[in-house]
């Protein structure tokens, strides 16, 4: 309950990032707890991320910076624990996109249009980089449910953007013993999809940015879902 209390502190403002949290026998006084149990709110806190304890004399806990680590973390180890595949991540991701895509257009269209032209030059400047280019590319859907316009959903974009991540790379990884020049013709076919998306959606063309999408997902799938064999979410994240 204290841990609860303070942690809604947190969220509403009331503690910001870099706050420090009042001393011990302060929140004894404040709260009527004993001293075990202030120590144990707070090392709930800080497995939560929200607060950071240092020690010596200018120790003590310092509120942290909102940050989404935590949510990834997270949903990856759910993910692991319920033997996700990285094709159901792909499928998931296929169903959510497109709709997100069309919000984007008809909500946002020159803020996210601009958004993902900007990451769109990043993608180009990877080159034959597969670390960087995965990372790239795994960014740009992220930045796609980000700039939607629904709140969920571009938590649902962090949430699995380690998992996504990882998947590219690995497909990448993969695919390293079919023709090289196929994939990387594959890759700039890719990029330039992601650019006809940020055309739609600066055209403000919902229905056309969601049925592109669609169409992006189906044909990208055969080559990232089909790279990974059976792999699982457990076979990607440390």
């Amino acid at each position: 309950m204290l841990a609860s209390r303070i942690r809604k502190r947190i969220i509403n403002g009331e503690l910001k990032a870099g706050d420090k949290l009042p001393p011990e026998a302060n929140l004894i006084t404040e709260f009527e707890v004993s001293r075990p149990t202030i120590r144990e709110a707070i090392r709930i806190l800080e497995s939560e991320g929200l607060i950071s304890v240092s020690r010596g004399a200018r120790g003590g806990a310092r509120v942290n910076a909102a940050s989404t680590e935590l949510v990834t973390r997270a949903a990856g180890l759910a993910l692991q624990a319920r033997n996700a595949t990285l094709k159901d991540i792909y499928e998931a991701r296929a169903l959510i996109e497109p709709p997100a895509a069309r919000l984007a257009a008809e909500r946002r269209s020159k803020q996210a249009s601009a958004a993902l032209r900007a990451h769109i030059a990043v993608e180009w400047a990877a080159g034959e980089d597969d670390v960087l280019r995965a990372k790239a590319v795994a960014e740009f859907h992220r930045i796609l449910l980000e700039e939607c316009g629904n709140v969920a959903l571009g938590m649902v974009g962090t949430a699995l953007q380690a998992v996504v991540e990882q998947h590219m790379e690995l497909a990448y990884r993969r695919d390293r013993s079919r023709q090289r020049q196929n994939t990387l013709k594959l890759i700039q076919v890719g990029l330039r999809s992601h650019e006809k998306l940020a055309d739609l959606i600066e055209q403000g063309d919902g229905p056309g940015a969601e049925a592109h999408w669609v169409d992006h997902m189906a044909k990208a799938g055969s080559f990232w879902v089909g790279a990974v064999g059976k792999a699982t979410v457990l076979d990607v994240l440390e």
